[in-house]
């Protein structure tokens, strides 16, 4: 007992000294805008279920669209500001069992004077993140791949690891 009750003591110290963490999360060699994805991806966690995104009002407004999934959107949060913690639209995927999976979140906003869209929102902290302008909607928006891997990137408008 003797020597486990050290093994212990030994394993908690290690952890204080080293700081051993399952996750990165907010280490000091992280950028701005990492901590601010893992901020993100702290507040959204609740929408893997579906049905708490449908119950505050999203639904799908695209149906699937290739190397993005469905968009389940809120339009009564769409305005012309950037509101970290509260992304206006979640990416699902299907999940093969009939339910959908979420993928991503993504920022709507809309531009202050519609008929010039000027430069985009400022986002994430820094030049990190890939806004672009849907002039079908007439909105600035910001993918951000929180829970699928994007192998072109975190901010990548398109993932390509979402099928046609």
């Amino acid at each position: 007992m003797k020597t486990q009750v050290k093994i212990f003591s030994l394993v908690v110290i290690s952890c204080l000294v080293f700081n051993c963490s399952n996750d990165d999360d907010n280490s000091p060699d992280q950028e701005a805008w990492e901590v601010e994805v893992n901020q993100i991806k702290t507040a959204t966690s609740a929408y893997a279920d579906i049905n708490v995104a449908t119950n505050e009002g999203r639904f799908d407004a695209s149906g699937y669209v290739p190397n993005m999934g469905h968009h389940y959107i809120n339009p009564a949060i769409i305005d012309t500001t950037f509101d970290l913690l509260n992304p206006e639209v979640i990416l699902y995927l299907p999940d093969g069992n009939g339910g959908m999976e979420m993928v991503a979140i993504e920022y709507a906003v809309l531009p202050e004077d519609p008929e010039n869209h000027g430069s985009p929102p400022e986002g994430f902290t820094g030049s990190e993140d890939e806004w672009h302008f849907n002039e079908e909607l007439g909105q600035w928006q910001l993918h951000v791949w929180t829970v699928l891997e994007n192998p072109d990137g975190i901010f990548a408008m398109f993932n390509p690891a979402i099928g046609d």
